[in-house]
């Protein structure tokens, strides 16, 4: 018997000819517009809040922040900005959807989610390249520096398909992201011996959020004129990653062959994903000649994770780069670099930014995160644990963790919640 024989899985798929089965067509026809925008109330630091009016279907939604050329050509190379510098700007930022609860971001774990979620090792470069220009000596600063950092709450940042919407139209209350900006002592570093550096800008002269919309070329195609949604829900498939947990690893034994034990708690009753960790050398940070590395992220040569005594995912000799790439479509990492000072001037090397995926469930491609749920590992005490090796011994580790969740967003009565 053939092996197209022995296949038994319904009718053959027409490879020649379109037809019901390989060939989809658009059911509601929409226009595309990014006309929308709003300004940050406060472009230095603190918190700007941004309203989304209910007004059909929002894919993207896309932070701007900047300085033209007059505000920076005076920098005279003793000064520097990091590759990636906006996610250095942002603190965090937080979201509601209409009534429901509102939900935070620090800004590494959505630069992590940014990267995580794009298909391709060049879209993922893409991210952090357009997240802020490096510049390290005078010339750097002659033109106008920009960020533009995607905030994918509800859309992956680049896939190779087509992305559902979140369906404002359906709401009757305004949707909010609260946007906060750290000082800019923060972002802005001065060169170890440095004898007149100029004082950089206090303040952006460009900070913004543009939304991306998808709007009805007929009205009458709103589910709500087919759906009573006052007794019925519409729902919306989510991922959701929960708040980063931040932990010190303090002082260990002989950390690079024994490992340590970790207790990860305050999950969600949900299912787990993945886990996503990533570790940073604070001791590294705060090194007097190195620009404080807020993006060096390093991946652990070791990791193993147990829930209820069982282990699931298992990682030795950094072979988790390798099982990343082979549950997924590109490395778990992107080129960025390193600034070190000396004698009032900045230099820097390329260097690799690695964290680690550590997954419950079946993996899937990027391109379907949006709209196909995938199972998980549902943690029903909230107990995880996780053993770990780091590359090299230091008194400096901290483990950034990131919990996958599955959600739906719930739509009904003019208002939206998130369900776990």
């Amino acid at each position: 018997m053939s092996a197209q024989a022995l296949l038994r899985v319904g009718e053959p798929h027409s490879m020649y000819y379109a037809d019901t089965d390989n060939c989809k067509k658009q059911a509601i026809n929409v226009e595309y517009n990014t006309r929308f925008k709003q300004d940050l109330a406060n472009k230095s630091q603190g918190t700007s809040v941004i309203t989304v009016n209910p007004n059909q279907g929002y894919t993207h939604f896309l932070l701007v922040l900047g300085w033209n050329a007059s505000s920076i050509n005076n920098q005279n190379g003793q000064t520097a900005l990091k590759k990636g510098w906006g996610y250095d700007a942002l603190n965090s930022i937080s979201y509601r959807v209409a009534g429901s609860s509102q939900y935070f971001l620090s800004s590494a774990q959505l630069l992590q989610r940014n990267l995580r979620m794009c298909r391709t090792q060049s879209q993922r470069q893409a991210i952090l390249d357009l997240g802020g220009n490096e510049c390290k000596v005078a010339t750097d600063f002659d033109t106008a520096q920009f960020a533009y950092i995607p905030i994918s709450i509800f859309n992956p940042p680049a896939t190779d398909d087509l992305n559902l919407p979140l369906p404002s139209d359906t709401l009757s209350q305004l949707c909010q992201l609260t946007v906060q900006l750290n000082a800019p002592s923060s972002y802005w570093f001065v060169a170890s011996g440095a004898a007149s550096p100029v004082a950089p800008p206090q303040s952006f002269d460009v900070g913004y959020v543009r939304m991306e919309q998808l709007e009805m070329k007929n009205r009458g195609d709103a589910i709500a004129n087919r759906v009573n949604l006052n007794e019925n829900m519409l729902v919306l498939p989510n991922i959701f990653d929960q708040q980063e947990i931040v932990v010190p690893l303090g002082t260990p034994g002989n950390q690079t062959t024994t490992d340590i034990a970790l207790t990860l708690t305050g999950f969600r009753a949900a299912e787990c994903k993945s886990i996503n960790i990533w570790l940073q050398d604070d001791n590294l940070e705060n090194s007097a000649t190195t620009a404080p590395q807020a993006y060096l992220w390093v991946q652990p040569t070791k990791a193993e994770v147990l829930y209820a005594g069982t282990i699931y995912s298992q990682y030795e000799n950094g072979e988790g780069d390798m099982w990343n790439l082979l549950d997924g479509t590109s490395p778990s990492a992107v080129t960025s670099s390193a600034l070190t000072s000396a004698a009032g001037a900045w230099t820097s090397a390329p260097v690799l930014f690695k964290w680690l995926k550590l997954p419950f469930s079946q993996p899937s491609g990027s391109d379907y995160s949006s709209e196909n749920l995938i199972h998980g590992k549902t943690i029903d005490s909230g107990l995880v644990n996780l053993n770990l090796r780091v590359p090299y011994a230091s008194s400096g580790w901290v483990l950034h963790a990131v919990y996958e969740l599955n959600s739906t967003i719930g739509f009904s009565k003019g208002t939206a919640e998130f369900y776990f």
